[in-house]
């Protein structure tokens, strides 16, 4: 019998190029796209429909603590881009008792403030009262002032009132008023923070009378609350009113 012979061991194959290589450009383009498409979305997104606002101080007590944090609806009122005082375009004006976001004509930062007239309206301070069009906007007593500065001043309290259909509470010690009337102008809003005493406001005449193509947008809900002594999660998922 012939001996048998083992074939000789091949040797082994080399890796494929794919395998040794660095991943292709076309790859890597992909990836490119695909971040910065995400990165546009988030910007289209925080610029043409909401954006999260931080509250800090009391101008808004009650309905609205230092820490809470609320959405704000972009597109109600204009397209307003970042960098930007002004809207671009503005299409509707807000409505009486609407908690709007605006950028202070004063010195140009963002403040949160309730819409209390609009173009058309006549308003008054008077008499320790807001009358809009010659009619007293009505307020009842609810409670003691029980948080934030408000807890901290005597006499506080916390009232109940109501512009049209929109019911808002309010706090103050003074209830006292420098007098004052005027119509609002085409293109204008009047606003006052809730917690009167404490309020940058169209009281103040290096704010006075807001042009609506300042206003950034619609507090919708408060999606977070956090305060000294921590989160307060009684407060999220409130929706502003």
């Amino acid at each position: 019998m012939k001996p048998s012979h083992k074939p000789a061991s091949e040797a082994p194959a080399p890796l494929a190029p794919s395998q040794t290589d660095d991943p292709p450009k076309d790859s890597i383009l992909s990836h490119v796209r695909t971040i910065a498409s995400a990165v546009f979305l988030a910007l289209c997104i925080r610029t043409c429909v909401a954006e999260p606002f931080e509250i800090e101080g009391p101008s808004m007590e009650p309905t609205l603590l230092s820490g809470d944090r609320v959405v704000v609806e972009k597109f109600r009122y204009g397209l307003f881009l970042p960098l930007r005082d002004h809207a671009e375009v503005s299409w509707s004006n807000p409505r009486p008792g609407d908690v709007v976001v605006l950028r202070s004509p004063a010195d140009g930062v963002d403040i949160i403030k309730r819409v209390i007239g609009v173009p058309g309206d006549q308003i008054e301070l008077r008499d320790e009262e807001v009358y809009r069009n010659g009619k007293v906007v009505a307020t009842k007593p609810v409670s003691k002032c029980s948080f934030g500065t408000g807890a901290l001043q005597p006499g506080c309290r916390v009232y109940e009132s109501q512009i049209n259909t929109q019911t808002f509470r309010f706090s103050t010690a003074f209830r006292m008023f420098d007098a004052f009337s005027e119509r609002v102008p085409e293109g204008h809003i009047y606003v006052l923070g809730d917690h009167r005493d404490h309020s940058n406001d169209s009281r103040n005449p290096a704010i006075g009378m807001i042009p609506v193509s300042a206003v950034k947008g619609r507090a919708l809900m408060i999606y977070w609350s956090s305060g000294e002594q921590g989160a307060r999660f009684d407060r999220t998922f409130h929706q502003v009113q």
